[in-house]
């Protein structure tokens, strides 16, 4: 049976999206393509021929030099066997081009990949930390501003956010802004402070945000044994403060969430995570490093206002001896190692000359500051349901 030296192709000037149905004949040294009323439109030489990647079983051409971005697509299958045929490529060796091209766009896909991972793993903690002397306060108090209006919207208790505000527990809010004033002036931070006493009643917790917000669970106040104990926490949370780790921890996770966006091309939605404030600090756990620094900043801040230094490593040993490991979610966001409490007890004692912190009526009243006196129940869930 005689190849056939005529048929019909789909030709692709190149130049527009326009498709242009052809006859293509198979001449002695030559390819000539002509328009459907006979009209010449190119004479690609054999030589100058080559395959390029298409559909499986279908023929597409294009010129090897690149002189032309044209391209002839051969729908009838005899007539393109017998133009492989002419051109002397065989499709084997075609494919196994095509497969190694795109073994390389693999290799090359995975190393872009690797390198990202690589970055947020490694270059993104150094990053926050150029990024974060830019940040001015006036944005670092209007996150703080953000997350403290999700914490708002997201309170799911009973009562209000804030324990205090009930006329029954406002001696308790102002034993405790007393607390909280002689830590703030002690520590003369550049930032105003926003302490907190959240309405979780059973939670042992405090930690800070952006902005000077402090947040004291009260749980903890609930646990304490005496005012003292409570200002070894506060002061642990004013280092968290004055070292910006919660916006440490904002320029981080955004960073990262930007390139795991990167890498999954935000198939499940992630590049949002760089703007939920809940994920990038409410969620975040410091580092060894910040915890240490915390800690040498709160002893330091004790030693200045006459109280023990070592307070804060007394009162974690008191709360793993009072067996409050299990339900603390202080020690799970603090987490607390021998090295740590050693690193503080090392420090020099200091002679305790500040005085009692409170008088034992305004501890009581701080005791009661999610409780209202004579109502009968807890966090003045009563007075609230009236």
């Amino acid at each position: 049976m005689t190849a056939p030296t005529q048929g019909t192709g789909i030709f692709f000037d190149g130049v527009s999206a326009r498709q242009q149905a052809v006859t293509v004949t198979l001449d002695a040294d030559a390819l000539v393509i002509a328009a459907a009323d006979g009209a010449a439109i190119a004479r690609w030489p054999y030589a100058q021929v080559q395959r390029v990647p298409a559909a499986q079983h279908r023929l597409r051409l294009g010129l090897i030099d690149n002189s032309s971005s044209a391209r002839l697509a051969i729908p009838d299958a005899a007539f393109g066997g017998a133009l492989e045929e002419r051109l002397g490529v065989p499709d084997a060796e075609v494919d196994k081009r095509e497969r190694r091209r795109r073994h390389r766009v693999v290799e090359w896909t995975v190393g872009a990949v690797v390198a990202l991972l690589f970055l947020g793993i490694v270059g993104m903690p150094s990053l926050a930390e150029l990024l974060l002397p830019l940040m001015p306060p006036s944005v670092e108090q209007k996150f703080g501003d953000t997350v403290n209006r999700y914490q708002l919207a997201a309170f799911k208790g009973s009562g209000p956010f804030a324990c205090g505000v009930n006329d029954g527990e406002k001696p308790g809010q102002a034993a405790f802004l007393k607390l909280m004033g002689k830590l703030e002036a002690a520590a003369a931070l550049p930032v105003k402070l926003h302490p907190v006493v959240v309405r979780d009643l059973y939670t042992i917790n405090a930690f800070a945000t952006a902005g000077g917000y402090v947040y004291l669970l009260y749980g903890l106040i609930d646990f304490a044994e005496k005012p003292e104990e409570l200002a070894a926490v506060l002061a642990h949370e004013l280092g968290h403060v004055a070292h910006r780790d919660s916006m440490r921890s904002f320029l981080h996770e955004a960073g990262l969430s930007f390139i795991v966006s990167a890498v999954l091309g935000d198939v499940f939605g992630t590049s949002a995570v760089v703007f939920s404030p809940v994920n990038a600090v409410l969620s975040a756990r410091h580092t060894r490093r910040e915890e240490a620094a915390a800690d040498a900043y709160a002893t330091q801040l004790l030693r200045k206002m006459g109280q023990d230094p070592h307070a804060v490593a007394i009162y974690f040993e008191s709360m793993l001896r009072r067996g409050s490991l299990g339900s603390s979610a202080l020690l799970a966001d603090h987490p607390t190692n021998q090295e740590r409490m050693d690193a503080i007890l090392a420090t020099p004692p200091g002679e305790v000359t500040g005085g009692p912190l409170l008088t034992p009526e305004e501890w009581t009243a701080l005791k009661l500051i999610c409780v209202v006196p004579g109502s009968g129940d807890v966090g003045g869930q009563a007075a609230r349901s009236k």
